[in-house]
């Protein structure tokens, strides 16, 4: 259920203005249609209302306009309210609005008893020019909801409007004429007259509607499913409410349904915790045995140890990782112990133990430019202790090197022969072809000859 004001958010406004990359100091036009506000706000004034040209808040149940709110509008020139629940144009809400043009109060809930105060207010607004009153109450709107029909239709409504609004040109989408505006003018005061009625007999008609729908009428925010809905701003907000609970309810639920991507902060919070819990396993007292330390390699990397003796004729063990090239180096911790090695890499750890016991003197950890791996470099405690199975590895590395480049070699020698035994036997069809042919010939001569001596003998 609904409670809280709906306004205009900061968020709400960075999400409309894609089309001005994001920029929201800078905006021109916004469009805030069908987002189910109660009123505007002040964050839209603070923050683009210097800028902000026209602004769109049509089919929202925004209920009153105030002064606080529209201030900040120096340089709007074309406010949409249309399909709203406003019932009244307070006095000074649009004082602060310099450049107003255009102002759309289509179907909203403006009546008889607030049609002064609302008209009287728009005529400070010396550069409006075009305005928008169709479908309210005061221009002749009708249902079964309303007030009665004698108190809603007055003809001359539209007169009075023009003949107190001297700078309006077009009403309702109508264009004054002249002689409209002073046939109004010669009429005003009677219409003044005859509205200060109307509107006293609508303001008792609405008592009495109040206070029989206040005794019908429940306080639920929403409608009933077999309820029939009715024309009032009552009815609107109710439907808004509905609808605004629905829109959160999907949101909500594809936010929990999207994959959040962590940023490098977050990624760092959690390798800083994964490193703090691996230390306080107590992998790193020296006192611990190799039979206690289990080993694992949680991110699946590959890795591999080399002997390697360095400059200064130390004997060294290398131990090699390949990780991603790209990876930020503060996601890596290293923890180099007598026995055993733990690299945590973003958040995932690899402990192993290593096949001879090492010197932590001189043991550096260091990245390969190149291809980003990581490489520990580690000084054997004892520099005649030789790792076992790495001699082999690297023979038996050169032995498959060799039976490749020999596999490749005999590839190619047998392609070329059997290149050389194709080309023979082309050659050899070509001969056979070519005899054939010449026998083909030759017997075909021989009988022709014998041919023509017959027929000379006889």
């Amino acid at each position: 259920m609904t409670t809280s004001n709906r306004s205009i958010t900061l968020e709400l406004i960075r999400k409309r203005s894609e089309h001005n990359a994001g920029l929201v100091s800078t905006l021109e036009e916004l469009a805030l249609h069908q987002e189910e506000l109660q009123s505007i706000g002040s964050i839209i004034g603070r923050t683009c209302g210097k800028t902000l040209k026209i602004l769109l808040l049509q089919s929202n149940v925004i209920e009153r306009l105030s002064r606080s709110e529209l201030k900040y509008f120096k340089s709007l020139e074309y406010l949409n309210l249309a399909l709203n629940n406003i019932h009244c144009i307070e006095r000074g809400s649009l004082s602060g609005m310099e450049c107003l043009r255009k102002l759309d109060l289509t179907l909203n809930f403006i009546d008889l008893d607030n049609l002064e105060t609302s008209v009287n207010e728009l005529g400070r607004c010396s550069t409006l020019q075009e305005l928008f009153l169709i479908g309210n109450p005061c221009m002749g709107a009708l249902d079964s909801a309303s007030l009665s029909k004698q108190s809603k239709v007055w003809s001359g409504c539209r007169a009075y409007i023009i003949a107190q609004l001297q700078n309006l040109r077009y009403l309702d989408g109508q264009e004054i004429k002249r002689s409209e505006r002073i046939t109004a003018l010669q009429q005003l005061p009677i219409l003044m007259a005859e509205l200060k009625e109307r509107a006293q007999q609508c303001s008792e008609e609405r008592q009495k509607q109040e206070q029989d729908g206040g005794r019908k009428d429940d306080d639920s925010s929403y409608i009933a499913d077999e309820a029939k809905t009715k024309h009032n701003p009552e009815t609107r907000m109710k439907i808004s409410n509905e609808v605004y609970d629905q829109k959160m309810a999907k949101e909500k639920q594809a936010s929990e349904n999207t994959v959040k991507h962590k940023g490098e902060k977050e990624w760092e919070e959690e390798h800083k915790d994964t490193v703090q819990k691996e230390k306080a396993r107590g992998f790193e007292d020296k006192s611990s045995r190799n039979d206690k330390i289990k080993q694992c390699n949680q991110g699946k990397y590959n890795f591999w140890f080399e002997e390697e003796r360095s400059n200064s004729g130390v004997e060294t063990l290398i131990l090699r990782v390949d990780i991603p090239k790209h990876l930020s180096t503060s996601l890596i911790d290293v923890n180099i112990h007598p026995n055993h090695v733990v690299v945590v890499i973003k958040n995932k750890i690899l402990r192993l133990i290593l096949p001879v016991e090492v010197s932590l003197r001189g043991a550096i950890a260091r990245r390969i430019a190149a291809s980003g791996n990581l490489e520990l470099v580690m000084p054997k405690m004892d520099p005649n202790e030789v790792v076992v199975g790495l001699s082999d590895l690297r023979n038996h590395r050169n032995a498959t090197a060799t039976v490749k480049a020999t596999a490749k070699t005999s590839s190619r020698s047998n392609t070329a022969t059997k290149s050389a035994l194709t080309r023979k036997r082309e050659k050899l069809g070509k001969q056979l072809m070519e005899e054939v042919e010449n026998f083909v010939n030759r017997e075909g001569k021989g009988r022709k000859q014998n041919d023509i001596a017959e027929s000379e003998s006889e």
